[in-house]
């Protein structure tokens, strides 16, 4: 029987039924503490001065954006301006996600521009009102799980159209004339119309796309706005003859309820709906970006930050401004900037409201072309060739509905292009319905412990099941009392220790300070030839395995492996033939596929890598996007694990033949050991072990 909040149960004797009312009652209760708790979280923080200047980072990346929003969707550069302050800032006061900075949208560009042309500036402001009342009312049904459910095939086929869409109507800004790209590309073998380019648009907007892109690594310099102020100074000193923003009102408007005629209502609320449901999208997939950027963070409150959202477009549209949303690239720079809790989103928009009201005149004056080198780049960023590519070559079907999604967004047939996206999904889904069947029996094992599965056939160095009993699950004292199984030929140094049931293959070699522990998590394999250096630690959880050959290790590590010092390799895990895990590295509960070469200080927790993979020094793989990202191992890397695992079988005889004391170096002989070098040689199956 369930007992959790969320599924309160009834009482037989009471003869009372389960309340329907009762989980949402619980998922509210829920929503109003963790609230609370972030709001006690900025009280008890010490980081106020990390906030104030991740604030004001973000404000200096959001300010220029938000006006070329603004521009781009053919609205007032203050529409845009208002949305940023009062929406950043309500969302920050009343969301789920700390972390998350909310403000116009380039995903939502394409939508908001189509609402303008058809019902106005009101009208936009109208719609901004009715999206917050469409996310209030998800967030008090609790329906912002639904967010992970969108299909990654869609939502980038989406963006990607969103790109598109960005650079076909800001290339003409930053070239200063009204052709659309399709006419340049009609028109690309007669130059004449280089005589109708503005050369001081193409400078002004290539200085700032230049600016912005050569110095995107570095994560707090605030290329935009710095870009965008030094041409405009240039621009108004030198007296180019350039379009601009125009006049800006140096005041907060007042807050008033949009007035459209009442037979246009329904058509907007029409027109309103598929684009309320892409911003509450958008707000939570960008909130469970932001939880990977930060997991020592509780994850957000997806209800709630549709709750957060949901104030922010009501507040915005009494005050006429744009739709807005939570923004993936504004909330990483907040990450990246030293943000410690909401206050810095806070923070943000009270700096963008003070600019509305100091800064008026200086904005006025900034050139159009400016701006579109700006939003070149966003839409440039927005455009996933990659993912297309990588969808082409695996999962067909989901590129096609990344297709006519994107080309459904391009040509302004929205709607239509996401529900073919949609259904071209859920065929795939049908096709593919036996490979799910597997996924959720494969979720299942992995809730009783077991962390793969591989076959009997894809097992290198398996133990020969007529010498050795297959390992049962004792109690941790029983495990502690198991001896390890180490062949004749290995070495164990006599600093090292060995706890526990861990079966060693051939010229194994276990160095000085290194610490084999069997003990919780158990039994452990280690392959022959394989050397664990000074200081490497291998432990395992309880109650955790992979299924080798069908059988169960809490740790396997097959042949010609090498793992450097102080490297940690913790259960349930297994590490494939011919690989090289570096200095001071982290692998657990993963799988590495073998001639692997993870390099050094990098840490792998908690997926699936492929066979020959490079993992790069430092480098972070806790995620299946990170390990797409992967590159393949050299050949300099494959030749020096081959020289590691020489030097240590050479390493193996020498001490071997210059111990001093049997007892004291190895532990205790078992009966497999006395049967010396033959029993590993015969576990050769054909095929390598690291298909999964």
């Amino acid at each position: 029987m369930n007992h959790s909040p969320h599924h309160p149960a009834s009482s037989p004797a009471s003869g009372k039924r389960d309340n329907p009312f009762d989980p949402l009652k619980a998922g509210w209760l829920t929503m109003a503490a963790d609230w609370w708790q972030s709001w006690r979280d900025v009280a008890r923080s010490t980081g106020f001065v990390s906030d104030l200047i991740a604030g004001l980072t973000v404000a200096a990346v959001a300010l220029p954006l938000n006006v070329a929003l603004a521009v781009a969707s053919g609205l007032p550069p203050v529409a845009g301006l208002i949305a940023g302050a009062v929406g950043g800032a309500i969302a920050a006061a009343f969301g789920g996600a700390r972390f998350q900075v909310t403000g116009p949208a380039a995903a939502l560009n394409v939508m908001v521009l189509a609402l303008a042309h058809r019902f106005g500036a009101t009208g936009v402001a109208a719609a901004a009102m009715m999206i917050g009342v469409v996310q209030l009312v998800l967030s008090f049904s609790l329906a912002g799980r639904l967010g992970k459910r969108v299909p990654e095939s869609v939502l980038a086929g989406f963006t990607t159209g969103v790109g598109l869409k960005l650079l076909d109507s800001q290339i003409p800004e930053v070239l200063g004339f009204d052709y659309r790209v399709y006419e340049l590309a009609q028109m690309m073998h007669r130059p004449a119309w280089l005589h109708h380019v503005s050369w001081t648009a193409v400078v002004s907007g290539l200085f700032v796309a230049f600016l912005v892109s050569s110095t995107r690594h570095l994560k707090r310099f605030p290329a935009a706005i710095l870009g965008i102020g030094l041409i405009t100074a240039v621009s108004v000193y030198l007296r180019w003859n350039l379009e601009r923003v125009g006049a800006v009102p140096a005041t907060i408007p007042h807050p008033i309820f949009p007035n459209l005629p009442d037979e246009r209502w329904l058509d907007l609320a029409a027109a309103t709906l598929p684009l309320a449901l892409l911003a509450s999208i958008e707000s939570l997939l960008s909130a469970r970006a932001v939880d990977r950027m930060t997991p020592e963070f509780k994850p957000h409150n997806p209800d709630l930050e549709l709750f957060g959202q949901g104030l922010a477009n009501l507040g915005v549209g009494l005050l006429q401004g744009m739709p807005v949303s939570g923004v993936i690239v504004r909330s990483g720079v907040n990450v990246q900037s030293g943000g410690r809790t909401r206050l810095s989103a806070l923070v943000h928009g009270v700096l963008l409201a003070a600019a509305v009201l100091l800064l008026g005149s200086t904005i006025a004056q900034v050139p159009l072309a400016a701006l579109g080198g700006l939003l070149c780049v966003v839409g440039f960023r927005l455009v996933e060739v990659g993912t297309l590519i990588e969808l082409a070559r695996k999962e067909r079907i989901e590129a096609a509905a990344f297709l006519v999604t994107a080309v459904g967004t391009v040509t302004g047939h929205l709607v239509m292009g996401l529900v073919a996206g949609f259904v071209l999904h859920a065929l795939h889904a049908f096709l593919h319905r036996h490979e799910h069947a597997a996924e959720v029996q494969l979720s299942k094992r992995r809730e009783k412990g077991i962390r793969a599965v591989l076959g009997r056939e894809e097992a290198k160095g398996r133990r020969p099941s007529s010498e050795l009993e297959a390992p049962g699950h004792h109690k941790w004292l029983s495990q502690i009392r198991d001896r390890a199984v180490v062949s004749a030929s290995s070495f164990v140094h006599r600093q090292a220790s060995v706890i526990g049931r861990v079966v060693m293959g051939e010229n194994v070699h276990i160095a000085a300070g290194s610490s084999v522990r069997a003990d919780e998590g158990s039994p452990f394999f280690i392959g022959s030839n394989t050397n664990l250096q000074d200081g490497v630690v291998v432990h395992a959880l309880k109650n955790k395995w992979v299924t080798v050959a069908g059988e169960d290790w809490a740790v396997y590590v097959g042949r010609h492996v090498s793992i450097a010092h102080n490297a940690l390799v913790h259960g349930p895990c297994y590490i494939g033939d011919d690989t090289f895990v570096g200095f001071k590295a982290v692998v657990h509960d993963a799988v590495v596929g073998s001639h692997c070469y993870i390099g050094i200080g990098a840490v792998v927790v908690g997926v699936e890598v492929p066979d020959g993979r490079f993992v790069p020094h430092g480098a972070i793989i806790d995620t299946a996007d990170a390990v797409e990202r992967l590159s393949l191992v050299s050949d300099v890397h494959r030749e020096f694990n081959e020289d590691v695992v020489e030097v240590n079988r050479g390493l193996v005889a020498a001490y071997r033949e210059h111990e001093e004391g049997p007892a004291a170096v190895r532990p205790r002989a078992t009966e497999v050991e006395r049967r010396g070098p033959s029993w590993d040689q015969r576990w050769q199956p054909d095929r390598d072990p690291s298909r999964f």
